[in-house]
C-alpha cells in the first residue's frame, strides 16, 4: 500500500491496487494481525474516523472504500456483495497477512460476513454493527412493489424506449432515498436489498460480535439482531441503548471500549 496525506492525526490515507482494481482508504499502522472495516451504503472509509481515533487496540487499523465508493472509483462495475468480498479477500491475501480481523457496517457488515464465511483462513472473529440482513418486508414496501408491479404491467405495450422512460420516472418519484442517489451502484443496491444472507451467515464460524444500537430504524434489534445471533452460534450481542444505525458515531468512545475488549481478547 502506499501512503497519502493524512485526514487527521494519527491516520494515514493509503492507496492500493487488487488486479485492475484501485481501492483507498484510511488507517494507521499497528502490530499484530489487522482489523479491517468496511463502511456501509453511500458512506466511506472517513465515516470510521471518529471510532479510529478512540481505538486503543495495538493492531494495525485498515478501513477501505469500497470501489464506487469514497476514493475507490467504480472501475467496471457488476458489484455485489460477493464481488466485493472476492476482492476485499484477495486483498488481504495480496498484503500477506494470515489473519485479519473484520469489522463490518449496514452494507459492509453483508460483505464481511461473505467474507468470514468462505474465508476462514482470512478470518479470526468478526464485529458486524447494524448489518443488512433480509428481514420480512414492511407493508410501505408491499404497498410499493405492488404499485411498481402494476406499473410495469401497464406499461408493457409500450415501445421499449418509451417503456425504459415510463420504468425511470416511476423510480425516480418513488424509489427510496438510497436508490435514487446510487446512479450507477442501482443495480448493486438492488441486488444487496433482494439477496438472503440467512445461510451465508449461518456458515460463520468465527466468534462474531454484535453491535446494535437500540434506536436502529435501519435495521432493528428485535428483527436483524436478533436473526443473526439466532443463526451464528459463536455470536454475542451488545445494545447499545443510546444509539442508533450509527453507534461509532453515536457513541464512539463506548463503541471503541468494546471493539477494543474483543479485538484485543485471546482467542
Amino acid at each position: 500500500m502506499t501512503n497519502a496525506p493524512a485526514p487527521a492525526i494519527g491516520l494515514r490515507r493509503w492507496r492500493a491496487t487488487v488486479g485492475e482494481v484501485a481501492l483507498a482508504g484510511v488507517g494507521r499502522q499497528g502490530q499484530g494481525a489487522p482489523v479491517v472495516l468496511l463502511h456501509g451504503w453511500g458512506a466511506r472509509a472517513d465515516t470510521f474516523t471518529p471510532l479510529l481515533l478512540r481505538l486503543r487496540t495495538p493492531r494495525p487499523l485498515w478501513a477501505l472504500d469500497l470501489p464506487g465508493f469514497g476514493e475507490s472509483p467504480l472501475g467496471a462495475g457488476g458489484w455485489t456483495t460477493t464481488a466485493y468480498a472476492e476482492l476485499v479477500g484477495r486483498w488481504i491475501e495480496e498484503a500477506g497477512w494470515e489473519r485479519t480481523s473484520l469489522l463490518g457496517h449496514s452494507y459492509g457488515g453483508a460483505v464481511a460476513v461473505r467474507i468470514a464465511a468462505a474465508g476462514t483462513h482470512l478470518v479470526d472473529r468478526l464485529c458486524l454493527i447494524g448489518a443488512r440482513l433480509r428481514v420480512e418486508p414492511s407493508p410501505d414496501l408491499i404497498r410499493r412493489q405492488r404499485a411498481w408491479q402494476r406499473r410495469r404491467q401497464l406499461g408493457r405495450w409500450l415501445p421499449a424506449p418509451w417503456r425504459r422512460r415510463w420504468e425511470d420516472a416511476w423510480r425516480e418519484r418513488h424509489g427510496s432515498p438510497d436508490y435514487r442517489a446510487a446512479g450507477p451502484l442501482r443495480p448493486t443496491l438492488v441486488d444487496a436489498v433482494t439477496e438472503d444472507l440467512a445461510p451465508v451467515a449461518r456458515g460463520v464460524t468465527v466468534p462474531t460480535l454484535l453491535l446494535w444500537g437500540a434506536r436502529d430504524q435501519d435495521m432493528p434489534v428485535a428483527t436483524v439482531a436478533a436473526r443473526y445471533r439466532a443463526l451464528m452460534a459463536s455470536s454475542e450481542l451488545v445494545v447499545l441503548e443510546g444509539s442508533g444505525h450509527f453507534p461509532f458515531l453515536d457513541e464512539p468512545q463506548r463503541c471503541a471500549a468494546i471493539i477494543d475488549a474483543f479485538v484485543d481478547a485471546r482467542l
